[in-house]
């Protein structure tokens, strides 16, 4: 198989699930206005076929394109363009039932090897799998299980927090969402209460809530993602609002879209 023209700066997804169509709609509807174009890597295809519920709809946004064969080829991640994706997602594959972890494990491996900046994330089925996972370079571990858990256990608290939370993790036109911004060299050793204020009193469209901050010790793992070993301040409070912030530190926003510059609303502010 060849894809022509090639994709670049794409999401790579291997195997397939009921999962699928959300993902790619979703990532599809990105609210930036840049949709991902989304290569999906399929296995068995008898699977795939068999399962038109997981098929996502056309869309003319973004490309969306099939590749057979297994992920742990590296001619199929060639063909997949692996080494110019920004992102893979692994998902756990149905056939495996509770192997399917060591499966996506073995996967994130592959495809790290073939490009070692990519951003992995993967599916994880079992909970007591994570701790497997830790010597590994998967960039990020989500476990619906335990996220399903908190949200149960929330929404009973204080009912209708599941309603927040979906709307917040949508990328569609219209609805909030949250963002992550490096602060860059224009505001840096400021701090979270002035770059806070600034922004609101510049009317920017979006409201800061917290920040990451690498652990002292911690080295970012790829160049330009400081989520890896990284500790994460929400409504700080009392002497963490005026820590004075790095260059590489990373503002967490509500907005309706990613703002091109952080400093644009900044500085304003601050110069009238």
């Amino acid at each position: 198989e060849h894809i022509d023209p090639p994709v670049e700066n794409h999401v790579v997804i291997c195997n397939c699930n009921e999962k699928v169509r959300a993902i790619v709609e979703e990532l599809h509807m990105d609210a930036t206005g840049k949709p991902y174009d989304i290569v999906l890597l399929i296995q068995d295809r008898a699977l795939w076929e068999s399962n038109p519920e997981w098929h996502p709809r056309e869309t003319d946004r973004a490309r969306f394109i099939i590749v057979h064969g297994s992920p742990f080829d590296r001619d199929v991640l060639k063909t997949a363009c692996i080494e110019k994706a920004r992102a893979a997602i692994i998902l756990a594959d149905p056939n495996q039932g509770p192997l399917a972890d060591a499966q996506s494990t073995l996967m994130a491996v592959a495809i790290e090897k073939q490009n070692p900046q990519v951003h992995t994330i993967q599916e994880l089925i079992l909970t007591t799998n994570r701790d497997h996972l830790k010597a590994m370079n998967v960039d990020e571990v989500i476990c619906l299980g335990e996220i399903s858990e908190k949200l149960i256990a929330r929404s009973c608290i204080s009912p209708g927090v599941k309603n927040i939370f979906e709307n917040l993790l949508t990328t569609g036109r219209g609805t909030p969402q949250i963002f992550l911004q490096e602060l860059g060299p224009e505001l840096a050793g400021l701090s979270f209460r002035k770059i806070a204020r600034a922004s609101i009193e510049a009317k920017a469209p979006f409201i800061a809530i917290g920040f990451l901050l690498p652990f002292p010790d911690a080295a970012p793992k790829k160049e330009g993602n400081n989520q890896i070993g990284s500790v994460m301040v929400i409504n700080p409070k009392h002497q963490a609002k005026d820590l004075a912030l790095a260059e590489t530190d990373k503002l967490i926003l509500i907005g309706y879209e990613q703002p091109v510059s952080l400093a644009e609303y900044v500085e304003s502010s601050m110069a009238s």
